[in-house]
Parts: structure tokens; C-alpha cells; sequence
């Protein structure tokens, strides 16, 4: 038995036998459904991997994926980050530009993952019969389908994306730091700015010619989401607004939102569900836009926002 094999069968207690088999299936053992997306009549695919492959999941997630490094550029799925980190590097530019790659996690297969791993020296202790298993444990075949595809629902996914676009990530953080361009990326979210005029307008032509410099995985940008701005309309960055005195906010639609709940909060109106959310936005709230906390302790007493804050506490 592999080295790999035996592992896993000692740390989840599985019979090899059992093993094998669970990871030779895995790939059909996810449960599918759609979720409507923002856009009209448009939905996303689901697919979230039966309670037994889970463990498999995020046993290579711990014990085979932590191996290899994320770009700095990177900042979603990743622990102490937040779509602060994201937005915050642009605050201070003039221009931003936003990208947004095309079915992002279905775009990244099985053959991407091996590649990487056959080529990247940290895998070296794993053999090709290894990788094969873990391809089977990380993605997902679709009904019908005859390629295995990166899953959105898997708990493995996010970290495995970050670590695929390394390449990537490491290209296009060379080209902005040359052309001196900010760049971040949120998942399938990219994000560019500057102060220097003019220099963001070829972005997506420059994005595109890594993506074919890189190979793998084979990614594409969704024409439709680009986005181009300066401080003479909104910059909105994965929900923030940089405002023009170079602070991320939380915009105006959500203050909004939140003082209407905190309002129905003191008027006794919320379920528990809707008080514990509040509850939990208070540390984004005061990391994001501290001030705005603090007018809401001022217009409904510090008391009030003490309670929910213990409130909180309790909850978790």
C-alpha cells in the first residue's frame, strides 16, 4: 500500500479496502443544486461532497495541500484575511479596474492539479499513482461528464484555486509592480489601480496573454463584469467604496441597511437569527469604518451596542 494510502487509513481509521474504494468514487459523490446568481435568470452549480469524502478533503488539505505556497496578491479563503485586504491597497488610486475570470472553479480540472504537482518539486514525495488518488478526492465529475473539474462547494476548492493560480498570480504581480499598478485578487475578482492615467486601459489584453503564457489552468475573463473607474464615480472594491480621501467604506446602501436593523433591533423586532448576524458584523463594521460605530453607539447609546456586543460573546 501507498504511502499516501496508509495515511489516510490510519488517521481516519478506514480499512484500505475501504479507502480505496471511497476514493476510486469519490468524484460521483457529491450532492448538485443550483442557487440563483444576482443576474436574472441565471444560476450557479453547487456541488457539495458527501460527509464521507469531507474528511478526505480536508485531510490533504492539512496534510498534503499546506505544502505549497499563496501569492500575497491573493487574499480570499485565507485565515486573518477579509475583503478589507482586498480593497484596502487601491484606497489611495486614482483608477481602478476590475476583471472577473469565467466560471472560475469549473475552469480548473484534474489534469491542472497533476501538472502541478508533476512538475512542482514540493510534490516530489508523492508518486504519480498518489496524485492520481488525490485528484479523485479533490474534484468532482459531473453527471454525464468525462473530465474531473474543481467543484464550488467542496472545502478543499478555495485553498486548491489559490495554490493553482500561483503562476499566475506571481506573472501578473511582476507586471504591475513594473508598470506601477496595484494588483489584488479575490477569487475570480481582480482588481488594478493606479494614479497614473491611461494605464490600466489594456488590462484585460495583458490578463489575457498570461492566462495563455501560463497554460494552466485555462482561464478566461468574463467580458461582461469588466469594470473601469476613477474617483470621478464610485470604485467599489468586493463591496467596499474607496472613498476619494483615500479610506474603504462601507457605502452609503449599507449603512443604510445596518442602521435599519439596528433600529428594529432596539424596537425588540429582530429573531434571534437576524440579531445574531448583526452581532456578527460588529467586528467587520469596526474594522472596516470604526466612526460609523461609533455614531451608531451615539444615536442608540453605548449600552445598546455593549448588550449586542455581549451578545455576541454568548453566541459563540
Amino acid at each position: 500500500m501507498s504511502r499516501l494510502l496508509d495515511r489516510l487509513s490510519n488517521d481516519l481509521a478506514l480499512p484500505p479496502t475501504d479507502l480505496l474504494y471511497l476514493i476510486k468514487s469519490a468524484p460521483y459523490r457529491y450532492k448538485v443544486y443550483e442557487i440563483a446568481k444576482k443576474a436574472p435568470g441565471k444560476k450557479r452549480t453547487i456541488a457539495q461532497p458527501a460527509r464521507e469524502v469531507k474528511p478526505l478533503q480536508y485531510w490533504v488539505m492539512k496534510n498534503v495541500l499546506a505544502a505549497f505556497p499563496i501569492h500575497p496578491s491573493a487574499v480570499a479563503y485565507r485565515k486573518g484575511k477579509s475583503i478589507l485586504d482586498n480593497a484596502a491597497p487601491h484606497a489611495a488610486h486614482a483608477f481602478l479596474c476590475k476583471l472577473d475570470f469565467k466560471n472560475f472553479f469549473p475552469s480548473i480540472k484534474s489534469s491542472d492539479f497533476e501538472k502541478f504537482m508533476h512538475f512542482n518539486p514540493l510534490a516530489s514525495v508523492w508518486t504519480k499513482e498518489e496524485i492520481g488518488h488525490l485528484s479523485r478526492i479533490l474534484f468532482w465529475r459531473k453527471k454525464r461528464g468525462n473530465v474531473l473539474q474543481l467543484s464550488i462547494g467542496a472545502p478543499s476548492s478555495p485553498l486548491l484555486s489559490n495554490i493553482l493560480l500561483y503562476a499566475f498570480d506571481v506573472a501578473m504581480n511582476a507586471f504591475c509592480s513594473g508598470a506601477d499598478i496595484t494588483y489584488t485578487r479575490y477569487a475570480d475578482d481582480l482588481s488594478f489601480s493606479t494614479n497614473t492615467q491611461g494605464a490600466l486601459s489594456q488590462m484585460e489584453e495583458r490578463v489575457m496573454e498570461i492566462c495563455k503564457e501560463i497554460r494552466s489552468p485555462k482561464l478566461m475573463l468574463n467580458e461582461g463584469k469588466t469594470v473601469h473607474a476613477s474617483k470621478r464615480g464610485l470604485r467599489r472594491v468586493t463591496g467596499l467604496v474607496l472613498t476619494n480621501d483615500g479610506l474603504v467604506s462601507l457605502g452609503r446602501e449599507r449603512k443604510r441597511a445596518i442602521r435599519a436593523r439596528f433600529h428594529r433591533y432596539m424596537l425588540g423586532q429582530l429573531s434571534g437569527a437576524e440579531i445574531a448576524e448583526l452581532a456578527g458584523m460588529l467586528s467587520f463594521i469596526r474594522s472596516v469604518e470604526p466612526l460609523f460605530l461609533q455614531r451608531l453607539a451615539k444615536t442608540y447609546g453605548a449600552n445598546a451596542l455593549e448588550h449586542l456586543i455581549q451578545t455576541r460573546s454568548r453566541l459563540r
